[in-house]
């Protein structure tokens, strides 16, 4: 365990070092936020509901969609191509650490110091903008919340490690790094609620693991889902979880075998 908190630490420290880099990472996440924002708030300028949505209710989704994010898709486990492609992932052949544990320990630093700046940054919002929004009340939800925003940064995890362990078979993986955020942004909810496509676009859409890291969580906070929705969404999610890991573990010593075989 010791080892780990070790990883914690080390990865938490070279974030703040290396502060330009971390710093416009947050700009470029604000800058995105307030155009989403922006977009969605002169849409009601001209009317007061659409697509089942008031403006308060966008608003909120957004804001919360935001908060997820940075809990949600703030990674370091695009680092693992770079360590395969340059052969040092032989060095963890050789220490006492797990690298799928490795690079989760660093995911969750990672995480934590975003929420620390995402919460100040939405506070400002709220304080210069002044949105009218949903505050939920409900323990219930919240905790329902919760669990899903705990859940979606597992599943994150092991779909940008599947990502990652592509740089054993291909030489470079930025582009599928790439494809993945734009999935992200336009299938998971990030820009949009997925409910306000068309009913069968939704429905497909909502059967993929996408949706089920921006849009589940943020709607599960706007209490707006039924009980059989509740227990359909965290079914799939919990199934791509599971189905998921087990590929992950799966593809991790195929490419070790692989690694293994071209190194020798």
């Amino acid at each position: 365990m010791n080892k780990y908190l070790a990883v914690f630490k080390i990865n938490w420290e070279n974030a703040l070092v290396y502060r330009l880099n971390f710093s416009l990472w947050r700009v470029r996440s604000v800058l995105q936020l307030l155009l989403v924002y922006f977009i969605w708030f002169s849409v009601f300028q001209s009317q007061q509901r659409i697509f089942g949505y008031d403006q308060s209710s966008i608003l909120t989704y957004i804001l919360i969609a935001a908060l997820v994010r940075a809990i949600v898709l703030s990674s370091r486990v695009m680092d693992v191509a770079n360590v395969i492609n340059e052969g040092s992932v032989a060095n963890f052949f050789l220490k006492p650490i797990s690298f799928i544990g490795y690079y989760f320990i660093r995911d969750l630093s990672d995480k934590l110091l975003n929420i620390s700046f995402v919460i100040f940054e939405l506070a400002l919002i709220l304080f210069l903008l002044k949105p009218s929004i949903l505050i939920q009340k409900n323990l219930s939800i919240l905790a329902l919340f919760l669990l899903a925003v705990f859940l979606g940064l597992f599943l994150f995890f092991i779909i940008s490690f599947i990502v990652g362990l592509m740089s054993f078979w291909v030489e470079n993986s930025w582009g599928l790094f790439f494809l993945m955020y734009i999935f992200l942004e336009t299938f998971g909810g990030g820009i949009f609620p997925i409910d306000i496509l068309p009913s069968p676009y939704s429905q497909i859409f909502l059967i993929a693991p996408f949706p089920y890291l921006l849009y589940f969580p943020a709607k599960i906070y706007l209490g707006t889902l039924a009980v059989p929705e509740l227990v359909k969404g965290f079914f799939i999610l919990s199934f791509w979880i599971i189905v998921l890991y087990f590929l992950m573990v799966k593809l991790y010593r195929a490419g070790i075998r692989q690694y293994s075989a071209v190194g020798h």
